[in-house]
This record gives structure tokens, sequence and C-alpha cells, in this order.
């Protein structure tokens, strides 16, 4: 199941970046852009929390560890934003920032265990080859 719900999750984002590329050519910046996509966001995960009453137990160690995912997102979203306002194109942009797979499939097989083989790392050299096309002028 996780092939399809990574295709929807792709569509999404697409889109999401496409609405970033336009609201800020139309005079918003990526902060404000951002303020409102997370203000509306987090009234879709309250209102899904509330429908199938997710329990929400944390402990303080997973806080820590969710505070920490929270910075990293605030600067991550600002700056790829950032870049799909800027670039000339902005899947320019979002191919660099893909590049993000390329360090979670080599630092998980470090921390997690997961397995990895040849065929799978000369798709990721392939990403990164592609991205580095993309860039060059």
């Amino acid at each position: 199941m996780w092939p399809l719900h990574a295709l929807v999750a792709m569509a999404c984002f697409a889109s999401m970046q496409l609405v970033f590329r336009h609201t800020t050519r139309g005079g918003l910046t990526p902060a404000a852009v951002l303020f409102y996509v997370f203000g509306f966001g987090w009234l879709f995960y309250l209102l899904h929390i509330l429908t199938v009453r997710t329990p929400l137990a944390l402990t303080p160690s997973r806080g820590g560890l969710l505070f920490l995912a929270g910075l990293f997102a605030y600067i991550g979203n600002l700056y790829a934003v950032r870049a799909v306002a800027e670039a000339p194109n902005p899947g320019y942009a979002m191919a660099l920032v893909g590049l993000q797979a390329l360090v979670v499939t080599l630092v998980s097989v470090a921390l997690f265990g997961a397995t990895i083989s040849w065929m799978k790392i000369a798709g990721v050299v392939l990403c990164l080859a592609g991205a580095s096309l993309l860039v060059t002028r």
C-alpha cells in the first residue's frame, strides 16, 4: 500500500509547489505563504484527530524529537518555498530538494539497519546526476 500513499503524496506535494510559485509571484512572501498553509493544515489535522479519535500521548523524548522535526520543517519549508519562488522553473528547485531521498536512503542504512542493494544505489546516483544537470547553466 505504501506506493499508493507515496503517489498520492507526490501529486499533492507537486500541486502544493505550484500553488507556492503562483502565490509568491502574486506578492506573498514565502513566510506568509507558509503561515497560511500551516495554519490551514493545523485545522485539517485537528479535524482528522477529532474525527478518528487519534491518541496524542507524548513522552518527553518523543516530544523533543518532534520539536526538532518541527524546527527542521520550519527551516526546510521556508528555504524550499524561497527556492521555488526564485528558480527559473520551480521543478528545478524541487529536484534539488528531492535529493533528500539520497540522504534519507543512506542514513537509514546506518541508523535503522535498512537494506540497500547495488541497483538501488545506482538509482540514487542517477537521481543525483539528474539533479546536477538541472542546476548547470
